[in-house]
């Protein structure tokens, strides 16, 4: 079974993923860096106004596979 890896970029660093996990194929790997994704941005969404955040996969043969998501916050005038 093929062994992803799921790098976290966002706006505090970099964090490389030393563990990763065994998944059936980048596709799987797809649909767990998607729930990630939506976890982070709803965190990010009770802390700050705006946030970028992307997930790089590396597995050595079908990555590497970015996935990004950001998200701004623009207060009309007045608001």
């Amino acid at each position: 079974m093929p062994h992803y890896f799921f790098d976290i970029h966002d706006g505090e660093g970099v964090f490389t993923d030393e563990v990763g996990m065994d998944l059936p194929d980048m596709d799987t790997a797809i649909r767990e860096a998607r729930r990630a994704l939506a976890d982070m941005v709803r965190d990010a969404l009770r802390d700050q106004d705006g946030a970028k955040v992307l997930i790089c996969i590396r597995d050595g043969a079908d990555g590497p596979v970015m996935l990004s998501v950001s998200l701004t916050t623009d207060r009309p005038n007045g608001g």
